[in-house]
C-alpha cells in the first residue's frame, strides 16, 4: 500500500519534493511515446508529438517547443559545455543548474536564457546520459510567457526513460537511406540527423578518416538562393572552410529534390576534404549531407557519394 501511495505522488502530484525537482518511477497511462525513442512524457495541453523533429511542439505557436536530441557523446563531455562561462560565450545566461537521476541515469536541469530573432527565449534542458551516449530534452518559450514555461517545465519533469523498449531512432526521420551500400557503417542518430563512418568510433579512426553526417532540417525554412544558401552553409562548420573551385558548386537532384554539391578543403588541415550536398523541399527546410575524409583517398569520396544517391524521402 506504501508503494502505490508514492508511486501516485510521483505521477500524478507536483514533481517537486521538499522543493528538490523529481522525476517518476514508472510511466503513467498519460504518458506519450516520443517516436523513435525509449522516452515516455506527459506533454502539455495543446501540444502534439511534432512531424518535424523528436518531441512535441503546439501547432499554433511555433516558438515553443520540447524536442529530444541524442548525442554520440559521452554524457561527463557533455555536461562540460554548460559552464556559465562558456554559454555567455555563446550569447546565452545560464540561470540555474543542478544534478538529478533520471530513470537510472546521471542527470542535468539546465535553465538559461538566449535572446534569438529580436526576442528573448528560455529554455527548460534535462541532460543524461552514460559514457557511450547522451540524450538532451530541450524545453523552449518566449521569456514572457511564464505561465506557458511552468507547464512546459512540468512536462519535462515527467520524463520516464524505458531502457527495456525497443526503439528504432531512425523510424522518426523523414528520410530513408540505404546504409550498406560501400563501406560506411550507420553509427548513431542525433537529432534529425545520422552518422556514418567505417569504425563506429568517435572521432573515427579508420585510414581515410571517411564520415558521413546526414541531416534534415527540423524547422521549414525558407531558402530563396540555393547556390548562396550552400556556400553560406560551410561557415557553421567548425573549422576554416573554403569551396574547391577547381571542382564547381554543381546543381544535383536526387529523389526528385534540386539542391546543390560542392567540394570545400580545409585551411587549417590541408589532408580533409569535404563534400556537401543540400536539397531543396520547396514547401521549406532542407537535406544535408556533409562527407569528410583524407584529399587524397578516392575511395572514401565514391562510397560518401553512393550512400548519398540512396536518399529518399519518407
Amino acid at each position: 500500500m506504501k508503494k502505490k501511495i508514492e508511486q501516485f505522488i510521483s505521477h500524478f502530484l507536483s514533481p517537486f519534493i521538499d522543493g528538490e525537482e523529481v522525476l517518476p518511477i514508472e510511466r503513467s497511462e498519460h504518458h506519450v511515446p516520443i517516436k523513435g525513442t525509449n522516452i515516455f512524457m506527459v506533454p502539455p495541453d495543446t501540444f502534439e508529438p511534432s512531424k518535424n523533429f523528436k518531441g512535441f511542439q503546439n501547432p499554433t505557436d511555433p516558438t515553443s517547443m520540447i524536442m529530444v536530441t541524442e548525442v554520440p557523446g559521452p554524457y561527463s563531455e557533455i555536461t562540460k559545455g554548460f559552464k556559465a562561462e562558456m554559454l555567455k560565450e555563446r550569447g546565452m545566461e545560464l540561470l540555474s543548474k543542478k544534478e538529478i537521476k533520471v530513470t537510472g541515469f546521471e542527470g542535468m536541469l539546465v535553465e538559461l536564457d538566449q535572446p534569438a530573432n529580436g526576442m528573448i527565449f528560455s529554455k527548460l534542458i534535462l541532460i543524461y546520459g552514460n559514457e557511450k551516449a547522451s540524450t538532451i530534452i530541450n524545453g523552449i518559450y518566449l521569456k514572457e510567457a511564464t505561465e506557458l514555461g511552468a507547464r512546459i517545465k512540468k512536462s519535462i519533469l515527467t520524463s520516464f526513460i524505458d531502457s527495456e523498449w525497443k526503439k528504432n531512432p531512425r523510424i522518426a526521420l523523414g528520410y530513408a537511406i540505404r546504409e550498406h551500400v560501400g563501406d560506411l557503417k550507420f553509427h548513431s542518430v542525433f537529432g534529425n540527423g545520422m552518422l556514418f563512418n567505417r569504425d563506429l568510433k568517435t572521432p573515427t579512426e579508420s585510414v581515410d578518416k571517411a564520415t558521413l553526417i546526414a541531416d534534415k532540417s527540423f524547422a521549414k525554412v525558407a531558402v530563396e538562393d540555393y547556390r548562396l544558401f550552400c556556400t553560406n552553409r560551410l561557415e557553421q562548420y567548425p573549422g576554416d572552410y573554403e569551396v574547391i573551385e577547381s571542382k564547381g558548386i554543381n546543381e544535383i537532384e536526387i529523389d526528385r529534390l534540386e539542391g546543390f554539391e560542392l567540394f570545400a578543403k580545409n585551411k587549417a588541415d590541408e589532408q580533409e576534404e569535404m563534400y556537401q550536398v543540400i536539397l531543396y523541399n520547396k514547401k521549406g527546410g532542407y537535406y544535408l549531407f556533409v562527407g569528410t575524409y583524407l584529399a587524397t583517398s578516392e575511395k572514401a569520396i565514391a562510397d560518401i557519394k553512393k550512400v548519398i544517391w540512396t536518399f529518399t524521402k519518407k
